[in-house]
């Protein structure tokens, strides 16, 4: 069931669009939000500086889409570990297109085929665990083996991008202040809000993690929605290849190496529920924006980067920790 039960004698507006749940984590980590804020600003007076909010509004897409695309695959009571190898194949044939045919192949084409090689994945990770009946973490361990070792094979030496156009998709800015990957991230987080919050679509992936069973009985098809939610995360992982392959402007095959760890820890803290059927993206959007700014404060105040990389395993224990807690305790009062 979605954490949000509205009250039945009320169909006002405002209840509608209200975008934080019933016992929503979202509350919390925005005070938390706050206090890192505060903390950080009083240590280094340039943490709200706007060249450092300009840096860190550039920084959240590439988390940021994977972020949502997790979100829906973990919604339906499954789990991704590929989604940083689709984003390493996916901008791999993104930097190949850039470079035959005498670099004249078309933009949209190349970031066409970067997202049709992302979705495919996706489909696979999806026809594997849907059809075949393999559970999603082996499934997705193999095909990150297998798309992480044929992004190596196929780009050990970085593939140059000197497409301008291209790379100031990743590098503009509106105004001189908001980046376009900013923007880019806010659209596709209000689609995708939209979607789970109003679609028959969205009702059936949060149910298809909630209580499968009940979902089959109710005429709902789980393996649909798994297998949508897998395509998802393919295509937000090749969303993300193509902003950071436009940031820097070259494509390697280690692209995405190591991401699945922060990806995790940002959907987890934002409150979507590793047994599946809870939590919105909201707490995803501002879990993003603490864990991009934890990054950000930490290396502004000189802190090493081993500890940096600790921090962020203590916060996703912590994040998995609450999880269960909150799950055992629904699980009591439903007794």
């Amino acid at each position: 069931m979605i954490e949000h039960k509205p009250n039945v004698n009320s169909n006002s507006f405002l209840q509608k669009i209200n975008i934080f749940k019933v016992n929503s984590i979202t509350p919390s980590l925005v005070i938390v939000l706050i206090v890192m804020y505060t903390i950080f600003g009083g240590i280094n007076r340039d943490f709200f500086s706007l060249q450092n909010f300009k840096g860190i509004m550039a920084g959240l897409s590439v988390y940021g889409f994977m972020s949502i695309g997790l979100s829906f695959v973990v919604l339906t009571g499954n789990f991704d570990v590929s989604i940083g190898s689709i984003l390493g194949i996916s901008a791999v044939v993104m930097g190949k297109l850039f470079n035959i045919n005498g670099g004249n192949i078309p933009i949209p084409v190349i970031i066409l085929a970067g997202l049709a090689v992302g979705a495919a994945v996706g489909a696979l990770n999806g026809f594997l665990v849907t059809t075949v009946g393999i559970n999603s973490v082996i499934t997705t361990l193999g095909t990150l083996a297998v798309f992480r070792g044929l992004s190596y094979l196929f780009a050990a030496d970085p593939s140059l991008i000197t497409n301008k156009t291209y790379v100031a998709l990743g590098r503009g800015f509106v105004a001189h202040i908001i980046p376009y990957t900013f923007i880019y991230l806010i659209v596709i987080f209000v689609i995708a809000y939209l979607v789970l919050r109003f679609t028959k679509f969205g009702r059936d992936t949060y149910q298809a993690g909630s209580n499968p069973n009940a979902a089959r009985l109710a005429g709902i098809s789980v393996k649909k929605a798994q297998f949508m939610a897998f395509v998802i995360a393919g295509l937000t992982s090749a969303m993300s290849a193509v902003i950071m392959t436009s940031q820097v402007a070259y494509a390697q095959g280690e692209f995405g190496n190591g991401f699945e760890f922060t990806i995790l820890t940002i959907v987890v803290l934002g409150g979507i529920s590793l047994s599946g059927g809870r939590g919105t993206l909201i707490g995803v959007a501002v879990a993003l924006l603490i864990i991009n700014s934890i990054s950000n404060g930490l290396t502004m105040i000189s802190v090493p980067i081993n500890w940096r990389e600790a921090f962020n395993g203590i916060i996703l224990i912590a994040a998995i920790l609450i999880d269960s807690i909150r799950v055992k305790r629904r699980e009591l009062l439903k007794a």
